[in-house]
C-alpha cells in the first residue's frame, strides 16, 4: 500500500500536479477522493476577493502553460508517427492537435459531471476549451505566458494591497528571478540543445523520485520543478522545459496568495495536519487522494467558489460540499 500511494504521489506531483494529461484524469477515477471532499476544503481556503482573483490569474497562467506544453507534445508525436500515416490522416490528426484535444474533451467531460452549479460547469469547460483552442495561436515564446501572468498578479496586488511588503517583496523577487534568467540565456543559452532528451531525462527523474520519497513534497517539488526546469529550458532551448516549470511557478504563486490574504494553503494545511488517528499508510493514502481531487477539479472549485461569493455565501461546508 504505502508503495503505491508512494507512486500514485509521484505521478501527481512531478509532471505538475495542476496540469492535465488523458492518463492523469483515469488515475484520478480510481484513486481520488471526489468532488464532494474538495470543494468542502477548497471554499474553506479561498474566500476573499483577492485571494480569488489572484487564483485566477494562476489558472490562466497554469491553463494556458498546460496546453501549450501539449501542444508542443503533439508536434514531437507527430514526427514521430508521420513514417506511419498516409498524408490525409496525417493532416487531420496534425490539425486537430490530438493529444491536446483528447485532454480537453476529458478533462471538461469530468468537470463537467460535478456537481457544482451548471454554470460553474459551463465556465469552466469553456476555460479549458478556450487553452485548447487558443495554445496554437499564441506567440512562440513562453515568456508572453510568463510576463503577462506576472503582470496580472503583480497588479492586483498593487491594487489591493498597496501598503503590504509582500507585494513589493514578490514584485522585487520574481522580477529578479526574471532577470536572472535572462541574463543565464545570454550566458549559456542553447549550451546542451545537442543534449536535450539526456536532461529531459534526468530532469523528469530527479522530479519522480524527489516526489516518491518525500512524505510532504509541496514546497519541495514547487522551488525545484520551478527553478531547474528553467535552467533546462535556458540550457536546451526546448519550449517544453519553460511550460512545464510553470507549473511549479505558478503553485509557488498560490502560496503567495494564500500568505497575502492570510488564508491558509489546501494542500499545505493537508500535509501539516496531524489530528488522524489512522494508520500512518492509511492516513497519508487519503491525503493523496484528495489531492488528486484537488488538482483534477481544480477549474470549477474556483469558478464554483467564486459563484459562491459572488451569491454572498459564507463558507459553510455543510450547505455547500
Amino acid at each position: 500500500m504505502a508503495f503505491l500511494t508512494s507512486l500514485s504521489q509521484a505521478l501527481l506531483y512531478a509532471f505538475g500536479p495542476f496540469f492535465c494529461y488523458p492518463w492523469k484524469l483515469l488515475i484520478n477515477a480510481a484513486v481520488g477522493d471526489g468532488y464532494a471532499s474538495g470543494y468542502k476544503h477548497f471554499r474553506r481556503d479561498h474566500t476573499t476577493f483577492l485571494n480569488l482573483a489572484l487564483h485566477i490569474v494562476c489558472l490562466y497562467f497554469q491553463v494556458a502553460s498546460n496546453f501549450c506544453l501539449l501542444a508542443c507534445l503533439d508536434t514531437r508525436f507527430m514526427t514521430v508517427v508521420r513514417p506511419l500515416l498516409d498524408d490525409a490522416t496525417f493532416a487531420l490528426m496534425e490539425s486537430t492537435h490530438a493529444l491536446s484535444l483528447v485532454t480537453a474533451i476529458s478533462w471538461s467531460t469530468v468537470l463537467m459531471q460535478s456537481p457544482a452549479p451548471a454554470s460553474c460547469r459551463l465556465l469552466s469547460a469553456a476555460v479549458i476549451f478556450a487553452a485548447h483552442f487558443g495554445a496554437p495561436h499564441l506567440p512562440s515564446d513562453p515568456a508572453f505566458i510568463e510576463y503577462s501572468s506576472y503582470a496580472l498578479f503583480l497588479a492586483l496586488l498593487l491594487l489591493c494591497q498597496p501598503t503590504n511588503k509582500l507585494t513589493y517583496a514578490y514584485g522585487a523577487g520574481f522580477g529578479a528571478w526574471f532577470f536572472g534568467c535572462f541574463h543565464l540565456s545570454k550566458l549559456a543559452g542553447g549550451m546542451y540543445e545537442d543534449q536535450a532528451a539526456t536532461v529531459a531525462a534526468a530532469e523528469m527523474s530527479a522530479l519522480f523520485l524527489l516526489a516518491f520519497l518525500s512524505m510532504d513534497p509541496v514546497k519541495k517539488i514547487a522551488f525545484f520543478g520551478a527553478i531547474s526546469l528553467k535552467v533546462c529550458f535556458v540550457l536546451t532551448g526546448q519550449r517544453d522545459f519553460a511550460y512545464m516549470s510553470f507549473a511549479f511557478l505558478a503553485m509557488l504563486w498560490q502560496g503567495v496568495s494564500h500568505i497575502v490574504t492570510k488564508q491558509q494553503a489546501t494542500l499545505m494545511a493537508l500535509n501539516k495536519d496531524k489530528s488522524s488517528k489512522k494508520s500512518p499508510d492509511e492516513a497519508q493514502r487519503e491525503k493523496v487522494a484528495f489531492e488528486w481531487s484537488h488538482v483534477s477539479y481544480f477549474p470549477v472549485l474556483l469558478v464554483h467558489s467564486c459563484h459562491a461569493s459572488l451569491a454572498g455565501r459564507a463558507y459553510l461546508a455543510s450547505k455547500e460540499a
